[in-house]
């Protein structure tokens, strides 16, 4: 497990997280497989709601930190929604998993003191520039995905709050902060660390909690369908590979940031035209 360093708590955290013995890597293996199940798929089973509590008692009486880590947030992605399908749309589908997840490691001292990712990192030039790079592709390829393809958008017009325009400004702020926050804590924080503690701090843990990100917007993200999931998973990785450059959080988030601005800026023209 690892210790606490200095009096800062979890910002000051050992990286990276200690190795899964082989039964951990085998519990986290099968939880990037059901939440891939999950997020692909246009409904919840039992049988997935079972097999997510069974990697949870499975990862207890093993003992295994990082797969409870991530067992326990599968479970609630998993069978929160099961219970109360108006949680599988957003905000909800990341937004009470996390609440979740974060009042049990609150509640259980090994778990808080092996939050390793849990820190802003250092921001550099290079780390500068970096994210400056992930912002512009990724805003390019935002307007690219929905001028080319032109993308049914309902759902996303739906979440759309009915106000003036006055408002705009802040309410684009407050959906990307929010939205890039819900995505980088449960993405590139929790997912992230439990698999580099399977695989390493290499590519394959890189690639997979990228695909777990693009699962993720498959059915109902932007951008979705095939394209929008092959998008994400690169996009994915250009987060994660941020994320261990400036060995924090806050270099992806405000990457991040940049893209959900751009999303915002997408749907408030739609509504503006529409509006006109």
């Amino acid at each position: 497990m690892t210790k606490v360093l200095g009096r800062k708590g979890l910002f000051r955290l050992i990286q990276p997280p200690v190795r899964s013995t082989r039964t951990g890597s085998g519990i986290l293996l099968l939880c990037v497989v059901l939440l891939s199940s999950v997020s692909l798929s246009e409904r919840i089973t039992a049988w997935a709601v079972l097999a997510s509590l069974f990697l949870v008692v499975t990862s207890v009486l093993t003992r295994e930190i990082q797969a409870l880590h991530l067992s326990c947030f599968s479970a609630f992605f998993v069978a929160l929604p099961y219970l109360l399908p108006s949680l599988r749309t957003w905000p909800y589908l990341l937004l009470v998993p996390l609440f979740c997840y974060a009042a049990v490691v609150l509640a259980v001292p090994a778990l808080r003191t092996s939050l390793g990712w849990l820190r802003p990192g250092r921001v550099t030039g290079a780390v500068v520039l970096f994210a400056l790079t992930v912002a512009v592709i990724s805003g390019i390829a935002l307007y690219a995905w929905y001028r080319v393809l032109t993308p049914d958008l309902t759902i996303h017009l739906g979440h759309f709050p009915d106000m003036p325009v006055w408002l705009f400004p802040l309410s684009g702020l407050g959906f990307s902060l929010g939205n890039a926050a819900l995505e980088e804590l449960a993405y590139r924080g929790v997912i992230m660390q439990a698999l580099d503690s399977a695989a390493g701090p290499g590519l394959l843990s890189l690639v997979a909690q990228a695909w777990l990100f693009g699962a993720l917007h498959y059915r109902q993200g932007f951008p979705n369908g095939m394209a929008g999931l092959a998008m994400t998973v690169v996009y994915g990785i250009m987060l994660g590979a941020l994320r261990r450059r400036s060995r924090g959080m806050l270099a992806p988030y405000i990457a991040h940031v940049v893209a959900d601005v751009v999303i915002f800026v997408i749907l408030a023209g739609i509504i503006l035209k529409k509006a006109g």
